[in-house]
């Protein structure tokens, strides 16, 4: 169901008057508060031991214009009773169109979100964008890591089409043109710290040309989030790089590589992804371990922490299984299976 836009334009207009509407009864609320108090005070403060100060007088309208009556207060004089019958109708309707005001905005918000026309205040989340079959399997799988590793991260998935039924709750979804960069600010890319980009389609050269145009709007937003491109052609690999992806999966040369390896030598496979699933694959800083050798990293983080070291990223080089006399430099990268 595509929404008209004149739907939308009216939902904002509907917005911006009860906003105007909660400042405008707010302000009449607390003229009525005080300035009623005052003159309550100047007319019953003589005559009425109840009314000791100007915060009694204030209390005193709070009460009447809430319709709580108390009765602790009550006026004695002829022009007390008369400035509290004038007072009373009046509070009594700014009281309404404040109650009112509100909850129409919260009801609008509500419906604003679900729509996901909204305007994400997120900050250091996960933003992915993408066709709902390819995305909602990388929302699904990345729900199921934090909640295995213990992670908490907020997840946000900006899509151009009605909200998908099978996203789960807490994902947080909003409707937009991941080539609008107004869209894209509204679903936070410019504050997030990772954005995932699927392809938008099945066709390889022009969905391919689609993630690579939006990762280049990305990295303009955010140059210090890490962009996550999906192609479908290894060939578009590079250019998805020069774009400004921090890190590029071809899911074609994956499964061609297992494929092959598997015919190879069997079971790799079922041992690779056995490792992806279960185990906990992660880049750890090498910080505290510089000057040592490789082997001697091994034993102490096998020893100490329980964890696998296999390789090594130094710069753009991963070095799987390198030398035991490798020594570890200064802003090198352990690869741990935990």
């Amino acid at each position: 169901m595509i929404i008209p836009l004149v739907f939308t334009r009216w939902i904002r207009r509907i917005r911006r008057v009860l906003k105007s509407l909660i400042l405008y009864s707010l302000i009449m609320f607390l003229a009525i508060l005080f300035i009623g108090a005052l003159a309550i005070y100047l007319v019953e403060h003589p005559y009425n031991p109840g009314i000791r100060n100007y915060f009694d007088a204030v209390w005193f309208i709070m009460e009447t214009i809430t319709t709580v009556g108390y009765g602790d207060i009550v006026p004695v004089t002829f022009w007390g009773k008369v400035v509290d019958m004038v007072i009373m109708p009046l509070g009594i309707a700014v009281i309404s169109i404040l109650t009112a005001s509100i909850a129409g905005e919260l009801t609008n918000m509500v419906i604003t979100r679900s729509l996901g026309q909204h305007v994400s205040s997120r900050r250091n989340h996960i933003v992915v964008i993408g066709c709902v079959n390819r995305a909602l399997k990388v929302i699904e799988e990345l729900m199921r890591m934090m909640e295995r590793e213990g992670l908490m991260m907020d997840l946000t998935y900006l899509h151009n089409g009605d909200k998908p039924t099978s996203l789960p709750s807490d994902v947080e979804f909003l409707r937009g043109n991941p080539f609008n960069t107004n869209d894209l600010l509204r679903a936070g890319v410019d504050r997030a710290s990772t954005v995932i980009i699927t392809p938008l389609g099945e066709n390889s050269s022009s969905s391919d040309a689609e993630a690579i145009l939006i990762t280049m709007r990305v990295k303009e937003l955010n140059k210090d989030a890490y962009i996550i491109t999906e192609v479908l052609d290894e060939a578009n690999r590079d250019y998805a790089f020069k774009a400004g992806a921090n890190s590029v999966v071809s899911l074609g040369s994956f499964t061609t590589t297992i494929i092959a390896r598997e015919a190879l030598s069997r079971g790799t496979s079922s041992v690779l992804m056995r490792i992806i699933n279960d185990g906990k694959v992660s880049l750890v800083k090498a910080e505290g371990y510089v000057g040592l050798r490789f082997i001697e990293v091994v034993e102490k983080l096998k020893t100490t922490e329980n964890r696998l070291i296999i390789g090594v990223v130094r710069g753009s080089d991963i070095l799987i299984n390198p030398s035991n006399d490798l020594i570890i430099q200064p802003g090198d990268l352990l690869i741990t299976v935990s």
